[in-house]
């Protein structure tokens, strides 16, 4: 049975473009996995480790997001945590990489190593974080598709280098681009180690456990569920068949 748990809304508060909640709870999730929580909604709401404590967890949210109506010191019911996060293993060169939309299960991770370099694209300069955002030590790469940082610049063009450097990398962006993510990957490294490179796939999942079908994901293994064989994904295993 899914672990029940009851969490405290600590506090919420505007970080633009996103609202930062901070949720009171026994049992935080890892980075890259996930609760459900109870929102008033039609089904549950997957919610996903922005920033974690020994208290609790921050999870990032849009403007309008249900989770923001509610007042300071309101108890919400969660189930979990479910699903397989991302994969460390004593790793010392850490890559992140991100779209900027689903850069926040990314952030728990930006001390997980001696050396992290991130990786943040957006359409524009206006849409990136602000650089003080991070800690120090980290490698900031912050990318503007239309070249309102410089020239123009994709997670695509920029990664192949970091690629070479890192002993782990680590992805959250749209799906679809994760093919072409994965034969970056292979050309740069020929034959990476299992797990060497890591997808978050960032789907409604409603049930958690598999039993509902919506989260399904294409993987060269077959189809799978991203609540439970992920919703963190060996790269290379999200390629077709073909």
């Amino acid at each position: 049975m899914p672990k029940r748990q009851v969490a405290t809304l600590r506090a919420a508060r505007p970080t633009p473009p996103c609202w930062t909640v901070w949720l009171d709870a026994p049992h935080p999730p890892a980075p890259g996995a996930f609760v459900l929580a109870e929102l008033g909604e039609p089904v549950r709401t997957s919610l996903f480790p922005a920033a974690i404590e020994a208290e609790g967890f921050a999870v990032m949210v849009p403007p309008g997001h249900p989770l923001i109506r509610l007042l300071p010191g309101t108890e919400v019911d969660l189930l979990g945590p479910f699903g397989r996060g991302f994969r460390l293993e004593r790793a010392n060169r850490l890559l992140l990489a991100a779209e900027v939309a689903w850069l926040p299960p990314l952030l728990p991770l930006l001390a997980a190593a001696p050396e992290v370099a991130l990786v943040v694209e957006a359409p524009t300069r206006a849409r990136l974080p602000a650089p003080e955002r991070f800690p120090p030590a980290v490698e900031l790469h912050l990318l503007a598709v239309d070249g309102s940082t410089g020239p123009a610049a994709t997670l695509e063009t920029a990664l192949p280098e970091l690629v070479r450097w890192a002993e782990r990398v680590l992805l959250a962006c749209d799906p679809a681009r994760y093919p072409a993510l994965a034969r970056l990957v292979q050309e740069v490294r020929l034959v990476p180690a299992a797990d060497f490179a890591q997808a978050l796939i960032q789907v409604a999942m409603p049930c958690g456990v598999g039993a509902c079908d919506v989260c399904y994901v294409e993987t060269r293994h077959g189809d799978q569920h991203a609540c439970t064989a992920g919703p963190v994904f060996d790269l290379l295993d999200l390629l077709p068949n073909s």
